[in-house]
């Protein structure tokens, strides 16, 4: 899986990277990010449930001055060495406030404790090492190997520290297997603390291990679900049993969102979440209701119950402020189903906050927003015909973090193993907004999703972006303001429609300075071919390589410019239309018809510049890819893009021209005109043989001195 996604992100990397002259592949299928809303992978240590808790207490005890990654850094992640090396006489840790607080304030207390709990955790990591022998000559053994930290601690008098001082003495007797005096020192010490008290429900896990191994199984369960272990319960079933013994465990909805991995499994758990619902003294309701809501989503494919029990859970409290964000913008992908915009924008702007550069796990929010949009908004809207916000929410989510992503792509990446498919782009210096790179307007879903519509729907789509609604004004402060990039894609719809007159329109309204940023006429002899010369038929070439032979020699056939190369090929095809009907002999008429023919297949084909932006290995529809294997997806959500083989077809086309053009060289009247025809399509020989007294058949034998070996 992660071959597939780097090898997605690296061919998407070289949409706008590597050497000056390109080929004709791509775009390729955009990666729809899939994180995770209730499921998880893995369960937090137990250790990491205590950790928040653990830090906002010791500000409590000390400073609230002292930032709480400050005490993180101090408490948890350096090691008894460099305590004792930041703290003292000769500390040189001067940018963390803890160890400043530490060698200021004159705090011996909290000094002493952390220098003796830190001195049982390195002795305690020492003995879980299998280079570790206790036994050696002149050392003492496990069960007595802490006595000096485990009387030190039990000597503490004062009330501050006192339950931290008695957590130290039942960790120091559960590492030195004397199980029985770690519970007798338990059930003397901790029931004066309540059971809310951290340190007592640290305590519990660890008698709850000192009576698994005594093997007094339904004690341990006991002492671990009141210190909210239910990984540890040896049980039927583990969640059942907390609920009875410890129902606001924050572990039991973790437990279940990793446990839970299929349809009969979560389906279980849905009578359990009611009763918890309505049961007194829950008070994380919220983890319920957002069971169900995920349940009535995910597998009964019912919006309305799903709607209810998900706003039903964001009037509750959660276990964690985490699992209520998550409750907060899988509501958004609710509401895309039920149509629900009355808090949209908000819930917009609520996001737009989690993607902050400062925020810890932006981009795991800028993946969770783009999965919403891709996944539930835009294929939503789309059925419901509201073009406009679909692609307004499309370049909003395609934007998202998209500086940062492809500055780390390009490093990671590099230039040496870039290649570059046909795309095009503008410049940044025409563009109004300046805040990302170009090359997103054209490699993006959302420019996909505008090449779907039809020409007359586009420029609806364009004037209702720009109207002046609260919603659109959010959304549309990152898109293109440019009326050439518009103008130019609509024109080339109104090209695949046969609606020249309308192209003509609008490919007048493009600059020629906007051409000139846009890669199919920056490189490659795309624009330059010949719309109107008979190209050779592609699809009867054999072998992989034989096309590169017949790109080859298609190419050379090319005009003196390529600017303008839209525009001037609707005018042409728009006089061959009148003149195909209006001509003033029957030989012109059918000139026109044949030269028509010619000039609507190749603008699929051989000129699929005119019509397309890409063409290569990847001619199907431009489909969203999630980043998990699924072969439906596209096929499910996104199958209203606009797919060229299907839509065109390569054989489709291919047979329509040539029985247009069998039906045209039958019809001429004249031979003049037969050999003019068969001229165009390069056969000589027929020309010679035929026609010989024409004047085409005599521009061939003057014009070639050995005419007579080759017919």
């Amino acid at each position: 899986m992660k071959f597939k996604i780097f090898s997605l992100l690296l061919i998407s990397m070289c949409l706008v990277l590597g050497s000056s002259r390109v080929s004709a592949c791509g775009p390729f299928n955009p990666i729809i990010p899939t994180p995770e809303f209730l499921r998880i992978v893995e369960p937090k240590k137990m250790s990491d449930y205590d950790k928040e808790e653990n830090i906002a207490l010791w500000q409590s005890i000390t400073s609230e001055r002292i930032p709480l990654k400050d005490i993180e850094e101090a408490v948890y992640k350096d090691s008894y060495t460099s305590y004792m090396e930041f703290t003292g006489y000769a500390a040189h840790k001067k940018d963390n406030l803890f160890y400043r607080y530490l060698n200021n304030s004159g705090d011996t207390e909290v000094y002493d404790f952390l220098n003796t709990a830190k001195a049982i955790e390195k002795q305690w990591h020492e003995m879980k090492s299998p280079w570790y022998y206790p036994q050696k000559k002149g050392e003492r053994d496990e069960t007595d190997i802490f006595d000096y930290e485990i009387e030190r601690c039990k000597n503490y008098e004062g009330n501050r520290l006192k339950d931290r001082y008695a957590l130290q003495v039942v960790r120091a007797l559960f590492a030195s297997h004397r199980f029985e005096d770690c519970i007798e020192y338990y059930d003397s010490v901790f029931p004066s603390f309540p059971d809310s008290n951290l340190m007592k429900r640290m305590a519990k896990r660890y008698v709850g291990g000192c009576w698994s191994r005594l093997d007094e199984v339904e004690r341990a369960n006991k002492m671990f679900a009141e210190g909210g272990d239910i990984w540890s319960l040896d049980v039927y079933d583990p969640v059942e049993y907390m609920v009875e013994h410890n129902p606001n465990a924050p572990q039991i909805i973790e437990y279940i969102r990793v446990c839970e991995t299929d349809t009969a499994l979560l389906t279980k758990r849905v009578p359990l979440a009611r009763r918890m619902l309505g049961a007194k003294g829950v008070t994380n309701k919220g983890d319920w209701a957002f069971l169900l809501a995920y349940y009535y989503k995910e597998y009964a494919n019912d919006y309305q119950r799903a709607d209810e029990y998900i706003r039903k859970s964001l009037k509750q409290k959660f276990s964690t402020q985490e699992l209520k964000d998550l409750a907060h913008v899988y509501k958004m992908k609710i509401d895309a189903y039920i149509d629900n915009r009355s808090t949209f924008l908000n819930d917009l702007k609520w996001l737009d906050k989690k993607h902050d550069i400062f925020c810890g796990d932006m981009n795991e929010w800028v993946r969770r927003t783009r999965n919403m949009i891709y996944v539930d908004w835009i294929p939503q809207l789309w059925k419901r015909k509201d073009y406009t916000t679909a692609i307004l929410l499309a370049t909003y989510a395609d934007n998202l973090n998209r500086s940062k992503e492809w500055q780390e792509a390009w490093e990671n990446v590099g230039w040496h193993v870039c290649y570059k498919p046909t795309l095009v782009y503008p410049v940044q210096s025409i563009r109004e907004s300046q805040r990302y790179a170009n090359h997103y307007d054209y490699a993006c879903l959302s420019f996909q999703m505008m090449g779907s519509l039809s020409s007359s729907e586009l420029i609806k789509v364009h004037k209702q972006m720009f109207e002046d609604n609260s919603l659109n004004k959010f959304l549309r402060k990152d898109i293109r303001n440019d009326k050439d990039y518009y103008y130019e894609l609509i024109g080339t719809l109104a090209l695949r429609e046969e609606n020249y007159a309308k192209a003509i329109n609008f490919f007048s309204k493009v600059s020629l300075e906007y051409q000139k940023t846009m890669n199919i006429y920056k490189d490659g002899d795309y624009l330059r071919r010949d719309p109107f010369n008979p190209y050779p038929t592609r699809w009867q070439e054999t072998g992989y390589y034989d096309n590169w032979e017949y790109e080859r020699r298609v190419s050379q056939k090319t005009h003196e410019s390529k600017y303008n190369a839209k525009l001037n090929f609707a005018k042409k095809m728009l006089d061959y239309q009148k003149r195909a009907k209006t001509g003033k002999t029957a030989d012109e008429r059918t000139w026109a018809q044949m030269m028509y023919a010619i000039g609507r297949r190749n603008s699929f084909e051989e000129c699929w510049a005119l019509t397309q932006y890409w063409r290569g290995g990847c001619t199907g529809r431009f489909s969203p890819d999630l980043d998990y294997w699924e072969d439906t997806f596209a096929d499910n959500y996104y199958n209203f893009l606009f797919d060229y083989e299907k839509s065109i077809g390569h054989k489709r086309t291919e047979q329509e021209y040539q029985l247009k053009v069998q039906k045209s060289l039958a019809s001429f009247e004249t031979d003049e005109m037969r050999a003019k025809a068969e001229y165009l399509f390069n056969n000589l020989v027929t020309v010679v043989r035929k026609y010989p007294n024409t004047a085409t058949g005599q521009h061939i034998m003057h014009s070639c001195d050995n005419w007579r070996d080759w017919i």
